[in-house]
């Protein structure tokens, strides 16, 4: 167990410093509830093995993987993998840790103080898990596997970003240790200010997307007992939100999907034909596609319609009822199975 009534004692490497370390002190001091200004932590970059051993928490350094310990080191031989045998870096050691009597692992409590502090405290276990997960795949592994040399970083991806945090070669600090660590130190907190930013952002895109998610089972819901939308052709959303994946996930038979937007029109999308592509399961009338205002109402005879993409997967309309009717004259060219089978099979 840490201690509770003092600040701790933070301690990693010296030197040049990468993703992996400024994520695994985002994680920690977000998961631990510790405010870099407040009092709660001091931060010590040291490669001293006694100051290290001095230390409440070290990772990157030391040469120890040991979370019961505190410890989260992986260079050294033997070091701990993921599950599917990824190697780890220190922000994947200290992502998964787990600790004694908290059954919530240190990327998971990092998530919830997240989501608490812009404003979503009860989020719900199963959510703040899929969010965690969410991060884990598309954050820290990806930090694991170029601090470990399998993937390489793009020119602007955020371990990419954190590199130009270190001193250049020929910078004046270089010439003098004292004046070298001080810099490093500052770019160090600098560039985990920025990591802190950035997960963060992503930590609320996948609230965003969970609590989509279950907005749109609603909504299918409301559809299906003949309260929203057409049954089983149009979703109705209650506004614009991410609804591809459910309704993909949940094999919705929609064909279009129609949502209000922040101006107080509403707009019509096409479902894709499948994950990904640009093609619809049923495209919106070549005569239509292009048009605006009156040249688009003249040629669908729908009045209220403002717009409909030349490519025939969006349209936009000034009123719910306008979206409606653009759905259903786009249905009557919905093809019966007997059709959709032959063209299936191309015959």
């Amino acid at each position: 167990m840490i201690p509770t009534d003092r600040p701790l004692l933070l301690a990693t490497h010296s030197g040049t410093f990468h993703a992996d370390d400024c994520l695994a002190y985002v994680i920690l001091t977000g998961a631990l509830g510790l405010d870099e200004n407040g009092g709660t932590h001091e931060l010590v970059r040291t490669r001293d093995q006694a100051r290290l051993k001095t230390a409440d928490i070290v990772w990157d350094v030391g040469g120890v993987a040991d979370e019961a310990a505190w410890r989260f080191d992986h260079h050294q031989p033997g070091a701990p993998r993921a599950e599917d045998g990824a190697p780890l870096s220190s922000a994947g050691l200290v992502w998964r840790a787990v600790e004694a009597g908290n059954k919530r692992s240190l990327g998971q409590r990092y998530v919830r103080n997240a989501l608490a502090k812009s404003g979503f405290p009860d989020v719900d276990d199963s959510t703040i898990e899929r969010i965690a997960e969410g991060i884990r795949s598309k954050f820290v592994r990806h930090v694991d596997l170029v601090d470990n040399g399998v993937e390489r970083a793009a020119p602007t991806d955020l371990t990419s970003m954190v590199e130009t945090f270190n001193g250049a070669w020929d910078a004046p600090s270089q010439s003098d240790p004292v004046a070298f660590e001080e810099f490093q130190r500052r770019g160090f907190l600098r560039a985990s200010r920025m990591v802190a930013d950035a997960v963060e952002r992503q930590i609320e895109k996948e609230r965003g997307a969970a609590f989509a998610y279950q907005a749109v089972v609603e909504a299918w819901k409301d559809c299906k007992a003949g309260a929203s939308g057409l049954y089983p052709d149009v979703l109705e959303l209650p506004r614009g939100m991410p609804w591809q994946r459910p309704a993909f996930e949940l094999a919705m038979p929609i064909l279009y999907v129609t949502s209000p937007e922040p101006d107080g029109r509403w707009k019509v999308q096409a479902m894709p034909a499948e994950k990904g592509s640009f093609a619809s399961r049923l495209e919106m009338p070549a005569a239509w596609r292009g048009l605006q205002d009156a040249a688009l109402e003249q040629a669908c005879g729908i009045a209220g319609a403002l717009f409909v993409h030349r490519g025939g997967h969006l349209a936009i309309a000034a009123t719910r009822d306008a979206a409606l009717a653009i759905a259903r004259a786009c249905l009557a060219n919905k093809l019966s199975p007997a059709e959709a089978l032959r063209k299936a099979w191309g015959r």
